[in-house]
């Protein structure tokens, strides 16, 4: 692509955009999930159009530029770019409007030691050589990239300083032997001097790294030669060593796919990597220096999923080590991201937030989180509201702002004039997962593929459901999952689309039997709240059972009260009524029992079906008083004991009910919990990523016996310490028999329930919502060798 024009890299055709998602949202249902993405301020071009990455000024207040915008007489008429001041609130002031003379389309900014904000304009209207007679050269792959006319541009590029109050001077002007276009942001180093890359110009013109004083004394440290590197866009990042490292989008040893350098204060140049397309292709943004002292950084292009548009690649986020070897960190599919333009920023948290410019099949980006051990979750896709109101296109890093948010900007969208089609937004967003609160529902059957098509085995799927009422405020979903194997079946995972697939497993079924297990998945975000990715190993059909569902907190909404576990019902030896018999309705009042009161208004139970001679088709759990639901809660083909976590709303008087289709059991009922009005001890649900956050065969561990604490706060799957119970999915592979096992919060003296049991010394899993203990938690092997798994999907905190 030639260049035309300064701002060519990074500015999409808002026609272009408003267009494809006019007919998106026409053929796709439109739904919003409760979450924690606010609009602050929009665009209404006179103000700005187009805004870039934000700097937290010391103040407190974001400082930032707009590539168009300003004095509409300017530019075309089209405005040649501001700078302007908005608070965390949202309040929006414009300190400066170009006029092209001495700039146009400023780049981001980098507060100085004076307290005043230092920037590059890559191109002005006056001076230097018409910019269209340079050799030609690309700066983005999104082709669509335009704005300003290219009679526009003619001069190589300047140097600005404004102050907080909005005085503006010019302190360089570059002049093409030491640099042109100056797309990267400058850094101030801790020598006091400015750094900072121009993508072209230099003795080879293909870009250098410059030092400016504060005075806009500029001097050339190193020209690129493209076989080091050509066009670096991102800007510079000075490490722990006191060396700067940056990334050209182009050059280096294997065919033009872009570098990794690095160079000292003095101007000593090191190149350390050259993309190779494979590890990733076009390294467009800055690089981070993350708290373990590797960097971090994204590639537009390359990597190992070739399916996305416009272009064949999705893009990755890459870790290098400071001797520069690099290790692909996250491979973009499309349904979660692709083509992230800008670098990352790591949080409070310690996990990486980052912007894609596109997602999916061309929808206008995402705002995604990476945990430190490589697990992406989509925060919130652009344009999902209608008409696009929350912005098109967040191609820029984020700022974690006061209070740990996440602040950002789009590049168009907006509402400035109630159709969705303005000139760019900023947006915050939390760094952490949002509180959500439970709303029971009669227990439902949302799908069952044994009338369709099953799960192909090794083959990850979609499937967007709809039914049981209106689900299009929900944050998360509580299941019941059933699998029906055609044979083998390693395992199946089921998460939210817009995450990469965890390294986690559900259940499992070696053997081919029917089984169920209860799972809390978060939803997807905007438009695909209702849509969940399906992996199995081996094929199978799957059943999905709900019973209700989180949300943002409302006069609706129940908080969940924790309490120690506790035997409410066992019926064994002729207690609690004795055994249920086959195909008859038994009820059973539970308040007052194991402490629970009168308030609940749904419970968290453990399951467990101990069935006479043969096997269970499956038993089901409902609220008293409603009609037998066409829905199971367990299933037991093999007669074995078998249990299942369940949320069950409460019925008439706080009473429950069970049926047992085709054959007499014995039941115990066990509760962890349940769920009540907001109140002094209630606790809101925060989905995490699903996460492995135990797995005792680690490094060769040996089954154990008895029991085991298991630490869980500071683990890498972000659990806080705070947290009140977590929600586990847990898994045993026995040595042979295992009775039960039992979990419970580690401090505590072990009460007399169980969790799940492996009479029969397969591997089996289930839901635990597990109090925390001190940060850790105690497992108990009763009377059995086994392996223990424990899979992380969330937990609940005040």
């Amino acid at each position: 692509m030639p260049v035309l024009f300064c701002v060519v890299r990074r500015i999409i055709l808002r026609e272009t955009i408003i267009l494809f998602f006019a007919l998106f949202l026409a053929a796709t249902a439109v739904s919003s999930s409760a979450q924690s993405f606010t609009t602050l301020a929009t665009f209404d071009q006179t103000n700005g159009w187009v805004p870039g990455a934000l700097t937290l000024g010391s103040d407190g207040n974001f400082y930032g530029t707009t590539a168009d915008g300003g004095n509409l007489s300017y530019c075309g008429g089209d405005g040649c770019g501001t700078i302007f001041k908005v608070t965390p609130s949202g309040v929006l002031t414009s300190l400066y409007s170009f006029t092209g003379v001495e700039g146009l389309s400023p780049e981001p900014l980098v507060q100085g030691s004076d307290g005043n904000f230092y920037g590059t304009t890559p191109c002005s209207s006056v001076g230097g050589a018409d910019r269209r007679s340079l050799p030609q050269r690309k700066f983005g792959s999104a082709k669509s990239l335009a704005v300003h006319d290219a009679s526009f541009c003619y001069g190589f590029g300047n140097v600005f300083r404004i102050s907080p109050s909005g005085t503006f001077v010019l302190l360089h002007a570059f002049n093409g032997n030491d640099g042109s276009f100056p797309f990267g942001a400058l850094i101030l180093g801790s020598d006091g001097n400015f750094y900072g890359t121009t993508a072209l110009g230099g003795a080879y013109n293909f870009g250098t790294v410059y030092k400016m004083t504060p005075s806009g004394a500029v001097t050339t440290l190193h020209s690129f030669t493209g076989v080091d590197g050509n066009g670096p866009q991102g800007g510079l990042v000075q490490a722990s060593d006191g060396n700067f490292y940056g990334t050209a989008g182009w050059g280096g040893a294997n065919n033009d796919e872009g570098t990794v350098f690095k160079i000292t204060p003095s101007g000593t140049f090191t190149s350390l990597h050259s993309f190779n397309a494979k590890d990733g292709q076009e390294p467009n943004g800055n690089l981070i220096q993350a708290a373990d002292g590797n960097f971090y950084g994204t590639t537009y292009l390359g990597g190992a999923n070739n399916n996305c548009n416009p272009e064949t690649a999705c893009g990755t986020v890459f870790k290098m080590t400071p001797n520069g070897t690099v290790t692909t960190f996250h491979d973009f599919s499309g349904t979660d991201g692709a083509n992230p333009n800008a670098g990352l920023v790591q949080g409070s948290d310690g996990s990486f937030y980052g912007t894609t410019t596109w997602f999916y099949n061309g929808g206008p980006g995402t705002v995604f989180r990476l945990t430190p051990t490589g697990i992406l979750s989509t925060l919130h896709y652009a344009c999902s509201e209608n008409n696009c109101a929350d912005g098109v296109v967040p191609a820029g890093p984020l700022a974690q702002g006061p209070g740990g948010l996440l602040y950002g900007s789009t590049q168009s969208g907006g509402n400035v004039d109630g159709k969705g089609d303005g000139y760019g937004t900023i947006f915050s967003t939390s760094a952490s997962s949002a509180a959500y609160q439970f709303v029971p529902i009669e227990p439902c059957r949302l799908f069952d593929t044994r009338w369709g098509n099953p799960i192909p085995g090794g083959t990850a799927v979609l499937y967007a459901f709809a039914g049981c009422g209106d689900l299009s405020s929900a944050t998360a979903y509580s299941f019941n999952v059933t699998v029906v194997p055609r044979g083998h079946l390693g395992y199946l995972t089921i998460w939210p689309f817009g995450e990469n697939q965890p390294i986690v497993s559900l259940l499992n079924s070696p053997d081919g039997r029917v089984k169920a297990t209860a799972a809390i998945i978060a939803a997807g975000q905007g438009l695909y709240q209702n849509v969940l990715n399906f992996y199995a190993s081996n094929t199978t059909d799957v059943i999905l059972d709900l019973n209700g569902y989180f949300t943002a907190p409302g006069s609706q909404t129940l908080q969940f009260y924790p309490l120690t576990p506790c035997r409410i019902i066992d019926t064994r030896n002729g207690q609690d009524q004795g055994t249920l018999q086959a195909g008859v309705e038994r009820d059973y009042a539970v308040t007052g029992k194991c402490g629970l009161p009168g308030t609940a208004q749904a419970y968290s139970f453990n399951v467990t079906a101990i069935p006479a001679r043969g096997g269970l088709d499956y038993l089901t759990v409902w609220p008293q008083g409603l009609q037998l639901p066409i829905v199971s809660t367990l299933n037991d083909d093999t007669g074995t004991v078998v249990a299942n976590a369940a949320i069950v709303p409460a019925g008439n008087n706080q009473t429950i009910a069970f049926y047992p289709h085709n054959n007499n059991t014995d039941l115990v009922l066990d509760v962890n919990g349940y769920f009540a009005p907001p109140g002094s001890g209630g606790n809101s649900l925060y989905t995490v990523p699903p996460c492995r956050i135990y797995d005792s065969r680690n490094n060769n561990g040996q089954p154990f016996t008895g029991e085991r604490t298991v630490p869980v706060a500071g683990n890498p799957c972000v659990p806080p310490s705070a947290a009140a119970a977590y929600v586990f999915n847990a898994t045993v592979v026995p040595s042979g028999r295992l009775p039960y096992l039992t979990l419970w919060g580690a401090g505590e003296q072990e009460p007399p329930v169980s969790t799940l049991n492996a009479y029969d010394g397969f591997i089996t899993s289930n839901m635990a919502i597990v109090a925390n203990g001190s940060g850790s938690i105690d497992a108990d092997a009763v009377q059995g060798s086994t392996q223990l798994i424990l899979d992380i999907a969330g937990y609940f905190a005040p």
